[in-house]
């Protein structure tokens, strides 16, 4: 049995009491009831009333296929000048939850809410979400507007006239993966457009200085197999903005790409090779040259820095060093997968790297070490041994620098 915060008064009671505040405010969120989700509330007039309101405004928004909480745990306890402000009943419950969006999730994702909790006249109210480390929603972004194609789904900050052009961006991204990931996957794609690159740092629960050269990320949780169904592809909205249209397509296919991947394998990959793959796919329908793709890292080549080996992930940490060359090299190496065994060799490498044994019948993900199975899939796959591919390649970039 817990107690209370503030007293010594067992809790069960509350929190069976709150568990069924929720449900009622999980059902007016599902059934688009305002006035039930507002009587869930305190004050629907004070500071955080109008917050709740507007989430709600925001949710209803949402094609949400799931939307529910789950049992309310004991937090923390308040704090004595907390106590005292909001009377010794008060307490905060953290409570998790899980969403969906119809039609373009194909499981579940977790969130997670702090609530504090009054007793009132009428029963148990909701009076603040701040007593604790509610986490950063979809939903909670200002202004929120939703654009949908058949393929796309765009959640941002409005209005729907700046989201409306992603949906073929996001359209396209999803024609260009089914054109070289033959693995089935759903070819849905949900693009988040924050109004500023802090919004999108607190989406992904990064730093900002962290995404700070990343115009775009995928986020999403794995489930027990290995696979994502939720994932969202995050736009750094001024990152973004430096692009030219090419540019923001290459960047929102590369994201695409990530996604079906990610829903139809079942372990790790290197990280040059999950990259690599990914800049492929976006870079494959560009009226451009390697050369000039690939300008960033045939510099370094031709200056004597460039790399000795395939990229490591530590290549790719954006908070280390400039990351476009990295990026590059990832890129030329599955390119020259592709000169020699075609995109078709290039997917059965990455499958035979990607997929654990069992994994059709729901194994696990038990593989440790990508690299070593990169090892192998060289041997297996491609016929040909990883220092040896490693030399082809290494000779490639020096041609390429020095034509």
């Amino acid at each position: 049995m817990t107690t209370q915060q503030g007293s010594g008064t067992p809790t069960v009671d509350r929190e069976e009491a709150l568990a069924a505040l929720l449900d009622r405010r999980a059902r007016a969120v599902r059934e688009h009831d305002r006035a039930a989700f507002r009587a869930t509330l305190d004050d629907p007039a004070s500071g955080f009333g109008l917050r709740q309101l507007q989430q709600f405004d925001a949710l209803t928004k949402l094609p949400l296929g799931t939307f529910r909480y789950g049992t309310p745990e004991p937090a923390p306890p308040l704090s004595t000048d907390r106590v005292a402000q909001l009377g010794p009943d008060a307490w905060v419950s953290r409570v998790g939850g899980r969403y969906s969006l119809a039609g373009f999730d194909t499981g579940t994702r977790e969130f997670e809410s702090y609530f504090t909790v009054v007793r009132r006249a009428g029963g148990w109210k909701l009076v603040d979400d701040t007593d604790g480390g509610t986490q950063v929603q979809v939903w909670d972004l200002p202004d929120l507007a939703v654009a949908r194609s058949a393929t796309t789904l765009v959640i941002g900050s409005g209005p729907a006239s700046r989201l409306r052009p992603y949906l073929q961006l996001g359209d396209r991204a999803v024609a260009g993966v089914r054109a070289v990931w033959t693995p089935r996957w759903n070819a849905r794609l949900v693009l988040v457009v924050p109004a500023t690159s802090g919004q999108m740092a607190e989406q992904v629960g990064q730093d900002p200085t962290a995404v700070a050269q990343v115009a775009a990320v995928t986020d999403g949780p794995f489930d027990p197999t290995g696979r994502t169904g939720t994932d969202r592809v995050v736009i750094n909205p001024e990152a973004f903005a430096t692009l030219e249209r090419t540019g923001q397509q290459v960047v929102t296919t590369h994201e695409a790409t990530h996604v079906a991947i990610r829903a139809t394998t079942t372990r790790q990959v290197p990280l040059w090779l999950s990259e690599g793959m990914a800049d492929y796919v976006g870079y494959r329908d560009v009226d451009a040259t390697r050369q000039r793709i690939a300008a960033a890292l045939l510099q370094k080549v031709r200056a004597g820095t460039g790399p000795t080996a395939l990229p490591t992930a530590g290549d790719f940490d954006p908070g280390r060093s400039t990351i476009a060359p990295s990026y590059n090299a990832a890129w030329l190496a599955v390119c020259r997968i592709v000169d020699r065994h075609g995109e078709a060799g290039l997917v059965r490498f990455y499958l035979d790297v990607a997929t654990a044994p069992g994994a059709a019948s729901g194994s696990t993900n038990t593989s440790v070490d990508p690299d070593a199975d990169a090892r192998v899939a060289f041997t297996t796959v491609l016929r040909t041994t990883e220092p040896a591919f490693t030399r082809d390649w290494l000779a490639y970039l020096r041609r390429l620098a020095a034509s």
